[in-house]
């Protein structure tokens, strides 16, 4: 019996913990229109001017508005 609530509470304190496990932090970035339309600025100038000409390419990016100049336009390939 004892060795059974044992097996339960593991079991228990891994599905607490897996969403944490899995999680990491993606900072600031955009990956859509909505989520550009966010960012300080008008659509042709400012981040949201920015950020909008970066998802709106033909191949897949995402833009970090943190990052430095020159630099925050990515190519979208699922990662942070």
């Amino acid at each position: 019996m004892n060795k059974w609530m044992v097996l339960g509470a593991g079991i228990l304190m891994l599905a607490a913990a897996a969403p944490m496990a899995f999680a990491h932090d993606n900072g600031h970035e955009s990956r859509t229109v909505g989520q550009c339309e966010k960012l300080p600025g008008t659509q042709d100038a400012g981040e949201r001017g920015q950020c909008l000409r970066c998802v709106e390419r033909p191949v897949k990016h995402h833009y970090h508005p943190d990052y430095p100049a020159g630099n925050r336009c990515r190519p979208d390939n699922g990662k942070p």
